[in-house]
């Protein structure tokens, strides 16, 4: 039954993971765990203590390195085996996450293997191996305007200039982006020397997810910008996109971020795929 299990659990992961360019490996030859807990822990509740520390310590690693409020839910096979580090699963919830240009609301996850291993030392959580977990997040126009508004995507915006000998050509400023009626809309204002004031590119796209990211499809410009150029503008459009920008500011020493699946359902975009926090101990 266990190679069975195990056959399964490398069909359910490998097609997402491929789709997304991620390589998720189990620990193996440790499945064989069969030590139930203790009655006399149970009694004495030592095995929700134990717990209850552990998810503590795992919340307190996860607020320090991605500087966002996180409940963790351990799944464990016994205090002996959580005492070496040793779970079932792993469950994570953050009801808004802010990480440098990523913003993200009701971010679940859970691990996707059988066995697990974290290392509890000198008051820190490590990791001897990658933990990847599934999960599923929404982006909400409040959080568009947090990736808009935040220093890396505003740095990005400065690199998206043209000057002329030393004088500004042109410069994209701050858009206007928004969810809504299962489109991303945009207003970009566009600065350039023939004019004190700004033009605005106005237009919606539906999204895809290609090589890891959030990118725009099927964009419409409005009817007053017939002049503008599809191919040449809608590259321009790209590279601002907030929603793919924000996954990238994810992916860190810490840990990574696959996206397989992303669709927009009224003003909500719905986001699904694997998130991976990297080995950090041993060899």
């Amino acid at each position: 039954m266990k190679k069975l299990f195990l056959i399964f659990l490398f069909l359910f992961i490998q097609p997402a993971c491929f789709a997304s360019g991620c390589e998720v490996t189990c620990p193996s030859g440790s499945l064989n765990i069969i030590e139930k807990e203790s009655l006399l822990n149970k009694i004495t509740g030592v095995s929700f203590a134990s717990k209850k520390i552990a998810e503590i310590a795992i919340q307190k690693e996860l607020k320090d390195e991605l500087k966002s409020p996180f409940k963790a839910n351990l799944e464990i096979y016994n205090v002996k085996r959580l005492k070496n580090g040793e779970f079932k699963a792993l469950t994570l919830q953050s009801e808004q996450i802010n990480y440098r240009a990523a913003s993200i609301s009701d971010f679940y996850a859970q691990t996707v293997c059988p066995y697990n291993k974290i290392i509890y030392q000198d008051g820190r959580v490590y990791y001897p191996h990658d933990l990847p977990f599934k999960f599923n997040a929404a982006i909400t126009n409040q959080d568009i305007n947090n990736i808009l508004n935040s220093y890396e995507f505003q740095r990005e915006l400065e690199k998206v200039s043209l000057k002329i000998n030393g004088f500004k050509g042109f410069a994209v400023k701050t858009p206007k982006v928004n969810i809504n009626n299962g489109k991303l809309n945009f207003s970009i204002p566009v600065e350039t020397f023939l004019s004190s004031n700004p033009f605005y590119i106005n237009l919606n796209a539906d999204i895809e997810v290609k090589n890891n990211k959030i990118v725009l499809k099927n964009i419409i410009f409005s009817s007053n910008n017939n002049i503008i150029n599809v191919d040449i503008f809608g590259v321009l459009v790209n590279k601002i996109n907030p929603v793919a920008f924000q996954m990238e500011s994810i992916n860190s020493k810490y840990c990574r971020l696959y996206i397989t699946n992303s669709q927009i359902s009224g003003n909500i975009i719905n986001t699904k795929g694997i998130f991976i926090i990297n080995k950090n101990y041993g060899r």
